[in-house]
């Protein structure tokens, strides 16, 4: 897909600019030991404390096994605690320990910093536009869903909380329709990628999708194999191979595009033209700010790793 049909696609912007907040965030606070699903369960239990096992997992869109990994670890470390519903004895409760308020203000201070620079710029109408937008999606995604409610969260909506559930609510949809065409989220995000940058490395295609070296290289094998991707020779560097996708894959992704159009026309039509303009433009300059951040951060790295 060329950047400036992705760029114009809110639903992708909503699913990308989601994913590369929660990156930029993990790189934030990794000096603090905290995984994704650590910090976010932090998070939400602040803001919705007493939440049980299952409603976090929906919330969070996290299977059950790897939250009660997480529910375990920061319960040793004192900072959760987990109580049995009175009303349902089946049920556990779990609430922060008072362990965790120099942590939850790390982090907060953290995020508010990377909120700073991909929000330089925009005042507090423009930020209350985009949630307003977003409330809107939301709304139709839920008629459609089965979401955990809570009537609470409607006075404590944030552009990030909404921003991410409509992320989540997205991705089921997605997932759902890439599987009846016969491929995976993780395929579908690299061919993406591969598209908008036509001939990257596959260390920059890892890079890009936030996968390791070996995963990427097992994941290009299979988009090869189904005749989706090509490996072409480097003109400027025989040992190096170049990325980009086949007739094949090309056509493939017109129909998926066409076929997510099709999908999102009830989105489409509850937004209305304005909000449309507004996630559109908003969320672009998000995601741009983000991924040239990102940009620097790995040609830093690498610098660092060859001094």
């Amino acid at each position: 897909m060329p950047a400036h049909s992705f760029e114009q696609n809110w639903a992708l912007l909503v699913h990308d600019t989601s994913r590369l907040i929660r990156r930029r965030f993990d790189l934030a606070i990794k000096d603090l030991g905290l995984t994704q699903a650590k910090w976010r369960v932090l998070a939400t239990l602040h803001r919705s404390p007493g939440l049980s096992q299952s409603e976090l997992a929906e919330r969070l869109d996290i299977e059950k096994a790897p939250l009660g990994l997480a529910l375990e670890w920061l319960d040793q470390a004192g900072w959760i605690r987990r109580e049995t519903d009175r009303a349902d004895r089946r049920a556990r409760r779990v609430y922060l320990h008072e362990q965790s308020t120099p942590t939850l203000k790390a982090m907060e201070e953290r995020f508010r910093q990377v909120e700073g620079n991909y929000l330089r710029g925009f005042d507090e109408a423009e930020v209350a536009e985009l949630l307003d937008a977003l409330q809107a999606v939301r709304q139709t995604l839920r008629r459609s869903d089965t979401p955990v409610q809570d009537a609470s969260l409607a006075t404590t909506d944030t552009y990030l909380s909404v921003l991410f559930e409509c992320a989540r609510l997205l991705i089921r949809r997605f997932d759902v329709r890439l599987g009846e065409m016969g491929f995976t989220r993780q395929q579908w995000l690299a061919l993406n990628t591969i598209e908008q940058r036509e001939g990257l490395r596959q260390s920059e295609l890892a890079e890009a999708t936030e996968v390791g070296a070996a995963a990427a290289g097992k994941l290009i094998d299979a988009l090869e194999k189904s005749g989706w991707v090509e490996r072409r020779m480097d003109a400027t560097d025989r040992r190096a191979k170049r990325l980009h996708l086949s007739r094949r894959g090309r056509s493939m992704l017109s129909s998926t595009r066409e076929r997510f159009d099709r999908l999102h026309g009830d989105l489409d039509r509850a937004l209305g033209a304005e909000r449309h303009r507004i996630l559109v433009k908003r969320l672009g300059w998000i995601r741009h700010r983000l991924l040239e951040e990102g940009l620097h951060t790995a040609e830093a790295r690498r610098a660092g790793a060859r001094t």
